[in-house]
């Protein structure tokens, strides 16, 4: 059946089962007015302020699990204040077994990884059913905030940051939990009268129940969908939001081999100014990302970049408005220069002149970057981002005159991205995005715009979906180069039986690479997808999901079929917490790779193929609980190629405040065939090779309290490839011929050796001291070493960088400061 006849036949079944809905529990909307005061609660953790005893109160809440069909195991009273600063949650949690409750320690914006009983708020200011920000605190006082805003019941945005203030006691019969959240960590809709979504959510964490006091259908799975209202707040006169985190730093720094121990300092600023109650502006002034945690390299046999997680706060929080269509990412700023790698080609040598490469830094430096972004009270959000990076130069010497000359390496670059975002009903929306790089090498400008909408039916069970783009490269006295894409799904996505039809499509021209990420192009691919769900516990399952998945894929151009997959996945969680999930697939056709060949319009023809894969996770309520997974997959030809791999990860709760996990990796790859090199006359080499990674990781944290704690992230990668005496050349129809040697082909050793340490001291709201040491090893070698132990001592000997450095952030808020002034 044509893609197009599927995509319709689906779309018709969409809205003929709509039978199947009614049996969706729904709830009204309930209500909580807050109440305004005159005088602001103490945040001290105990509801004795007379102000509380006149707010309406807020309770009876219903299970989201384990059952989601019955009253919450235990009574939650909240209530809700504010003035024209701030809004003030003061919630009263009543236990029949008070001495059990949960309080271990862990550090800020872990939350959801505490041993403890949490309580958090959930706020949707615009009321929409997408936007929204979560504020958590567990019982032992740690704080987590989340921006919850697109996340569709997937988590959120947990690196986003705000300053508020709580603060929790514990006694006989509960626990209780205070809240101060300023307007300034807010976003809202102009208007004399605000009506919010909001909910108020508890676990008890020995129980693992989890209760909302507006209920929340966990067969739709969005809490964002079924939010209760704040009513109530009124004709609030918000202050100037303007908030200031000046910062200095010191580096005490050796980068490898023999050279001596450096010190630098440096100095700059982060802003935040609330534009108006919808808008804020945020801006990095001579940023420094010099403590951000190091990377997990590996190593890439594969024509694909491999893609590294943005770890620098200021590109992780707040940024969701600018994650649509999936056009921006973050890791292109400040990355290597484009010229980096082309240095050597410019060196001049001759009679008279012997140039050698001197300096050739492997990052562009950020100068600013600024992003500002909101939503009207019509539901538009807009946002506008734009980063600025400084030249790139290499240093080269003439060593026989002694002079140096600089070649510039990327040129000074801009980054731009304009976002807008409408809310439509029922939980729905529209986008339009838009990201512009230029001045990253003379004469040239990449624009790549499009758009992400979802449209959803009145019960939040059946959605529409779908992103488009085009890109569009243009260079000076040459052609200009245009790429789309676009990716359609609809289906039924919520209730016991699932199903849904996907349609994505990249030309072979596509390319967002200059801000975004994509890993390969020249893809058309259908999908449908059926699904089982056991959302009500029964036997010794909590819940349990039943998936059937086929994939076809065709390149698009030349069209031509590529592969075609079968899959299965079931993931099960039991009353004992023990959580597993199972995976299998199974290629009957082989696949046609036209990616490994590294020539365009080559492919590489493999056989018949099937890999299996199963995790599982055990009670994390325990003192020590284990996360782990193994997998087997083989291709069905006469080279018996096959994959084996493992993971586990013991984690040792020492005590609330001590905890331990360690992490060992191992992946083998036998008798695996690809490429090697290509020469000028397009003759395309492979190989056979047997690749081994083993992967060491130690985590560790000590939290002193609340606001002090030490972090330890050790990680050891080691890859070995070894090439057998097997080697050939690739055919025109995709198979391979023996040869005698492919040119080029190499044993490898690689090491990647991080060590990451970390003392935090939050010391004031928003402010905090922070010390850090690093280590890094980064060898590639031809010599095998087969002992580990020989290997390890072999690393340790090699060139390293390490730095040791402090840096002190401090929070000014302009309304406290001019109250000081007065």
């Amino acid at each position: 059946m044509k893609g197009y006849k599927l995509f319709l036949f689906l779309m018709l079944l969409c809205f003929v089962g709509s039978a199947s809905v009614a049996s969706l529990r729904h709830t009204q909307h309930r209500e909580i007015k807050a109440a305004r005061v005159s005088e602001a609660p103490q945040i001290d953790g105990i509801l004795d302020d007379s102000v509380w005893s006149n707010a309406p109160v807020a309770e009876e809440f219903f299970q989201y699990e384990p059952h989601n069909d019955r009253p919450a195991g235990q009574q939650t009273q909240v209530r809700v204040l504010y003035d024209n600063d701030a809004l003030y949650i003061g919630a009263r949690l009543e236990d029949d077994e008070a001495r059990k409750i949960l309080t271990e320690l862990g550090p800020r914006d872990s939350g959801n990884d505490v041993n403890a009983d949490l309580f958090w708020i959930d706020i949707n200011p615009f009321n929409d059913g997408i936007n929204g920000f979560r504020f958590m605190v567990s019982a032992s006082g740690v704080q987590t905030d989340i921006n919850i805003s697109g996340a569709g019941g997937s988590g959120g945005d947990e690196d986003w940051d705000a300053v508020w203030i709580s603060a929790v006691t514990l006694d006989n019969k509960g626990w209780s939990v205070e809240m101060k959240i300023p307007y300034s960590a807010l976003r809202f809709p102009r208007g004399e009268v605000q009506k919010w979504g909001i909910n108020f959510w508890r676990e008890v964490r020995r129980t693992r129940e989890q209760s909302s006091w507006n209920f929340v259908n966990r067969r739709i799975g969005d809490p964002l969908a079924f939010m209760g209202e704040l009513i109530g707040i009124e004709e609030i006169e918000t202050p100037v939001r303007l908030a200031l985190y000046p910062y200095v730093s010191s580096y005490l720094e050796r980068n490898g081999g023999g050279d001596a121990w450096s010190n630098t300092f440096a100095g700059g600023m982060d802003l935040k100014y609330g534009i108006s109650n919808s808008f804020t502006m945020d801006m990095t002034l001579i940023p420094d990302f010099g403590q951000v945690q190091s990377d997990a390299r590996v190593l890439n046999l594969s024509p694909h970049e491999v893609k590294y997680d943005e770890k620098r706060q200021f590109f992780t929080e707040g940024i969701e408005l600018f994650g649509k269509a999936d056009l921006f990412y973050s890791r292109r700023i400040g990355s290597r220069p484009r010229g980096f790698g082309t240095v050597g080609d410019q060196l001049v040598r001759n009679d008279s002149v012997y140039e050698l490469l001197e300096e050739n830094p492997i990052e562009t430096r950020l100068i600013n970057a600024t992003k500002i972004s909101g939503r009207t009270s019509g539901g538009l959000g807009l946002g506008v981002f734009n980063a600025m990076t400084a030249p790139g130069e290499a240093v080269v010497r003439d060593t026989l005159s002694g002079t140096s000359r600089r070649v510039t390496t990327q040129p000074f670059t801009n980054y731009n991205v304009l976002v807008a975002d409408q809310s439509l009903p029922n939980n729905s929306y529209v986008s339009l995005i838009n990201t512009n790089v230029s001045g990253s090498e003379p004469g040239y400008m990449a624009n790549v715009s499009g758009t992400e909408f979802r449209v959803m039916d009145s019960s939040n069970a059946y959605r529409f979906s779908g992103i488009a783009a085009l890109s569009q490269q243009y260079r000076n006295n040459s052609e200009n180069t245009f790429g789309y894409t676009y990716d359609v799904s609809a289906g039924k996505v919520g209730g016991t039986w699932q199903y849904s039809y996907n349609r994505l499509v990249y030309s072979d021209t596509y390319d967002p690479n200059d801000l975004g990420y994509l890993a390969y192009n020249n893809l058309v691919m259908d999908k449908v997808n059926f699904s089982h769900n056991f959302f009500d516990p029964f036997w010794r399952l909590l819940n349990l999901r039943n998936e059937v998945v086929v994939n076809y894929n065709r390149l698009h151009t030349p069209d031509t079929f590529t592969g075609f997959n079968l899959a299965y996945n079931l993931r099960a969680l039991f009353d004992t917490r023990f959580f597993v999930m199972l995976r299998s697939n199974y290629r009957p056709l082989g696949n046609r790779d036209y990616y490994e060949p590294r020539v365009p319009g080559r492919f590489f023809e493999t056989d018949p193929a099937w890999d299996s894969y199963a995790m599982f996770s055990t009670d994390y309520r325990k003192r020590v609980y284990f996360d782990g997974d193994i997998s087997y997959g083989r291709i069905l030809s006469g080279y018996q190629q096959q994959e084996f791999g493992f993971e586990l990860e013991p984690t040792f709760r020492i005590s609330d405040k001590l905890n331990m996990a360690y992490g060992f990796e191992f992946n083998k790859l036998s008798n695996d065939v690809g490429f090697v090199t290509v020469n000028e006359q397009n003759d395309i080499y492979f190989g056979m090779r047997n690749t081994e990674v083993l992967i060491n990781t130690l985590e560790g944290a000590y939290i002193f309290n609340n606001s002090l704690s030490v972090q330890l992230d050790f990680r050891h990668y080691w890859s070995v490839v070894e090439y057998t005496d097997n080697f050939y050349l690739l055919n025109e129809d995709g198979r391979l011929d023996e040869t005698e040697e492919a040119p080029g082909a190499s044993n490898i050793n690689y090491n990647a050796f991080t060590v990451d340490m970390m003392l935090v001291w939050h010391f004031a709201p928003g402010s905090q001291l922070s010390i850090a040491w690093k280590n890094n090893i980064d060898s590639q070698v031809a010599q095998l070493t087969r002992s580990y132990r020989d290997n390890l001592s072999y690393i340790l000997k090699q060139p390293q960088i390490n730095s040791l450095s402090l840096r002190l952030l401090y929070y000014l808020d302009y309304q406290k400061l001019r109250g000081l002034a007065g």
